[in-house]
This record gives C-alpha cells, structure tokens and sequence, in this order.
C-alpha cells in the first residue's frame, strides 16, 4: 500500500502543477470605434478621438447579465454600475437572484466616477468558454456621474493608505482572493486596431512561446506619494529620419505617464515647434494641415493628399530599459474612410505657463504606445517592463500551444487508470496466491495417511 499511497501523491501533485502552473485569467477587450461621419474638424481634433474606450465584456449575476467595462489606468477601483445609475450600461441587481450587499455603508470616491456606492458581490463569469463562476465582490454604483462604460476596472497602482482604504475595491486584489491569478502581472496585447487581451496573473513568458525571458527588461515606475499613477522617466526624446544620425533633441529628459483610456499622446510644447518646424508649418501655408486651438490644447489634422510619410520620426530613450521607442507616422495619425481628414494623435496642452519649465517635461502616453509596444505592469511590486524583441512568428496557434493541456489531461488519464488496473490485478492476485499457498501445505502434509495411521495406533 505504501507504493500505492505514493502513486496517488505524485499524481495529485503532477494534476495540481498541470492545472496550476499558468496561474493568469485572459480578458478580450474591443475598442468602442469613434462615429466620425457627422463630425467635421471644427478646427480641433475630436473628443471622440482623444477619449479612448477600451472595454471587456463580463457576465455578472443569476441569470447571467452581460455587462461592459472600462479599462482606466487614472483609477484603481472597481466598480459596476446599477440600474439606479447615470450609466448607458447597467447591471441590474434586482433581477439577480444571488446579488447581496456586503455593507450598508455607501461609499464616495473623489478619485473616481462614484458618487455613491455599495460594497456588494455576485457571481462572475470571467471566461466565455466555460460557466466557472465566481463570488466576486466589487463596488456597485448607485449614483454615478453618467459614462458610456457599465462601470470600470481600474489599473492604477495603490498608495499605501488607499490600499488600507480601499485595497478590497481593487479588482487584482479580487482575482488573487478568489484564486484565478497567481500575481499581480498585468498587459494589454492588442491583436488589431479595434481589439486585443487584458493579460492578468503571469508574465508573457510564462505562457506564451513567442517571448523569450532574456529579452525581458523591468525597472520601478517613477512615482511620488500622493501619485498613483504609471510614470517612467525617459532620458531623451528627439526627432529623426530613420537609420539618419542626425538626430533633433526635443527634450534632455520627460516623465511620460502611461494611459491606455487616451486615443492620443499628449506631447509637450518643445516638440510642438519642432513639428512646427520640420513638416506642419509648410502644410499649414498651403492650406494642406490646419492647426485646432481649443480652450485646453492645440491639434493638428492634414488632407489626405498630404504625404505624411514625410514627417520625421519621433524616439523615446530610456537609459535604466536601455532601449529606445520608436513611433513613425504610421503609428501617430488616425483616419477613416468617411472623413476627408487624417488627425494627429498627438496634441499639445494650450494652458501652460512660459515660466514653469517643468511642465514641459511631462508627456501622456496614450493608446498609440499601446499598440506599438507591449507593456508589463506589476501592481504589488509596482514594476513596469518590456521585451526587447519578440518573435513575430505567433506559435500560440499551433497544435501542440492550442491542444496540450487536452494532450497532458489525456495522458494523466491514461496513467490513473493504469495505477488503478495495477492496484485492482494486485488485489485480486491476493486470494489466488493464498489458495496456492494452502494447496502447498495440502502436499506437504498428508491428511488422509496420517489419519489411517493414528486410528492403527489406537486399536494396537
């Protein structure tokens, strides 16, 4: 039996690490696309653009509702919006049989879009291909300021005393309580222009073959007491045309904030007169690019006969990454078919003052980041990094990436049955060798002569 006992240990210690070991939850995303059809330029780019809506798509309560949520890296809540809400999309608490308040209390938060709330949980789906549920606790929102989203999931990092405050709202904290993800790893991998995956739990490495672990770089986000938010300090950012050496300086250095809600980038006024200066001016003279100057920022939008392959490409230096970012024009202009215009995705803030130098070094780095690069966040250890280079070949789709779990739970299978066939030939081996064990006697000891013998004894 102690082989037996130490058969079923493996076995359940090879199926835990089977199941176990990925330790991450996927979450597809689609990107809600601007409606620029009735839109004309008004001299500014549209908010429809700068606004980003970036959405994954849960289901929440008995019967399952379908609810969309927001991706945000300006908060660290998270919350869905009730149908006492401001919200387009709402959940509707009372038709779920298994919604409960968890505390009477209701719950403001300046930081976030909750102007009341309740501390509450239900079940959630978090995977489309299977009906695992879990009893996930979240804020639910019963008077909110009115948004597009049924509420959002906040991927900010948390101050200390938020964490004290408010750690129980967040929705990493949430994952690791009810056991979906091992850490605290975060990534948003686009696929498309309009769709991608919101990556929680693991390192890219850890599961998917296209990324190699020495090409993985890390270094601490930069950020002050009172800062929630993911900032990098970059060392130099310039201007230049690629594989050219002479290279224009935009700034010695910049503190870049990281945004995915942001369609755009949102540069600095150094690089402004530099665009100025080595394409848009020219465009704008010929009444080709126009410059918009709203209340809040400057934006530039071109015809579409424009040759924007022209314009200088603009690179990103990090010295602790040692690496440098590259956006061309490709990466930095947005247009539709249904629109004349093609809109830069980097505007400029119109309300900084000549004497304050320092906030001419801060940049917001938007969605056109996020699509060029895959970004790692860790929350708890408040790390950012990214892969030097990645294999474009995407190897996930092949039979072995897409089948192997159904291969491996085959195998594990194959071999408890056959521990079970072993121990089940070996119990009924048992009887048999007992029966041939007496029959032995039997031969040794003769019953039937010894007996004869003894009864001739007794009459001599």
């Amino acid at each position: 039996m102690k082989i037996s006992k130490n058969f079923f240990l493996f076995l359940l210690l090879l199926l835990k690490f089977t199941f176990n070991q990925n330790g991450f939850i996927t979450l597809p995303f689609k990107k809600e696309l601007p409606n620029l059809s009735n839109i004309s330029p008004n001299d500014i780019i549209p908010k429809e653009i700068i606004n980003n809506n970036i959405m994954v798509e849960l289901r929440i309560g008995t019967d399952p509702q379908i609810i969309k949520l927001k991706l945000e890296f300006e908060n660290f809540i998270f919350y869905i919006a009730s149908e006492s809400s401001s919200n387009e999309i709402k959940f509707f608490q009372t038709q779920s049989k298994t919604y409960r308040k968890i505390d009477e209390k209701i719950i403001t938060i300046d930081k976030s879009k909750l102007n009341k709330a309740i501390f509450s949980s239900d079940y959630i789906y978090f995977n489309k291909e299977n009906d695992n549920k879990y009893d996930t606790m979240f804020l639910l929102g019963i008077d909110t300021q009115k948004d597009t989203g049924g509420g959002f999931i906040g991927l900010n990092l948390d101050e200390e005393k938020e964490v004290k405050k408010y750690g129980k709202y967040n929705f990493f904290n949430e994952l690791k309580r009810i056991g979906i993800i091992d850490d605290y790893y975060f990534t948003i991998n686009y696929n498309d222009n309009n769709s991608g995956n919101l990556i929680i739990g693991n390192l890219p490495h850890n599961y998917d073959n296209r990324y190699d672990q020495n090409n993985y770089r890390e270094i601490y986000a930069d950020f002050a007491e009172d800062d929630l938010t993911w900032k990098i300090k970059f060392n130099e950012i310039y201007l230049n045309e690629k594989e050219k050496s002479n290279k224009t300086k935009v700034e010695q250095f910049a503190y870049c904030y990281f945004r995915i809600e942001k369609g755009i980038i949102e540069g600095s006024e150094k690089y402004r007169q530099q665009l100025l200066n080595t394409f848009m001016k020219e465009q704008i003279d010929k009444n080709l690019c126009f410059e918009g100057n709203s209340e809040y920022y400057y934006s530039y939008y071109c015809k579409k006969e424009v040759d924007i392959s022209k314009m200088k490409n603009i690179y990103f230096y990090n010295k602790q990454l040692d690496f440098t970012f590259e956006l061309t024009y490709q990466d930095l202009f947005y247009y539709n078919d249904k629109d004349e215009y093609n809109y830069f995705l980097i505007i400029f803030s119109n309300d900084l003052e000549d004497s304050d130098e320092n906030q001419y070094r801060y940049w917001i780095l938007g969605e056109p980041f996020f699509k060029k690069y895959q970004f790692i966040f860790n929350k708890d250890s408040k790390t950012m990094g990214i892969y030097t280079s990645i294999n474009n070949k995407d190897n996930r789709n092949t039979w072995w990436s897409k089948y192997k779990w159904y291969f491996i739970l085959i195998v594990l299978l194959v071999i408890l049955l056959c521990g079970l066939s072993v121990l089940l030939f070996l119990f009924l081996r048992k009887p048999k060798k007992r029966k041939i064990k007496a029959n032995e006697l039997d031969d040794e000891f003769d019953y039937t002569s010894d007996k004869n013998k003894l009864t001739s004894d007794i009459i001599d």
